[in-house]
């Protein structure tokens, strides 16, 4: 297994202490993506600062954990196309019963996945939300880190592109040592 690490934003309600000692939280918003669960950035922390700026105006704590990241217990539509043909295949059956349509969202699939499919046993998902951080807004441009392929032509490298996992529970790939990173006032670690 492969230790990674994973960052949670979160709204600065003026708590470090409880952050510390209650993180990660649950998001169980009615239109997260991803289904009621425990949202992470993966890797890339400008991602998490993007979304501190973006969902809570500026005024957030990004904590960072670790994790043990397995295709085995993470069902990842970034990186294994096991996977991904396994979501397509599910996608396709649905609309054969008529179950999909153009309203149809990421989460219903794979709360059709939890719920109805018993070989499903994943503890978490990964997914790169394609256009997540707008093309349209130029005060996004720094967290955008994109490198053309040929001169004059659109397709571009995302190379920290905005992917995020969702652990279903809160110890789900053994998460651990998790620490609040930023601001720097409630980071124990940052010396001045």
């Amino acid at each position: 297994m492969k230790v990674k690490v994973l960052y949670q934003t979160l709204k600065d309600k003026g708590n470090p202490d409880y952050i510390e000692e209650n993180a990660p939280f649950i998001c169980k918003w009615e239109n997260a993506w991803l289904g009621s669960g425990y949202y992470f950035w993966d890797t890339f922390i400008e991602n998490a600062h993007w979304w501190g700026k973006v969902r809570h105006n500026n005024s957030y704590v990004i904590c960072r954990a670790e994790c043990d990241f397995s295709s085995d217990l993470c069902f990842d539509l970034v990186g294994d196309t096991e996977h991904m043909q396994d979501f397509d295949d599910t996608v396709n059956l649905l609309k054969t019963k008529k179950l999909v349509d153009e309203n149809t969202t990421v989460s219903r699939i794979i709360n059709f996945l939890k719920d109805k499919i018993p070989d499903f046993k994943f503890e978490a998902i990964r997914v790169y939300g394609i256009k997540s951080i707008s093309d349209y807004n130029e005060e996004y441009k720094k967290y955008k880190h994109r490198l053309i392929f040929e001169v004059s032509k659109p397709q571009y490298l995302d190379y920290k592109p905005a992917i995020q996992l969702c652990l279903f529970k809160k110890t789900s790939l053994n998460l651990r040592k998790l620490k609040i990173e930023f601001p720097d006032e409630y980071n124990l670690d940052y010396i001045i």
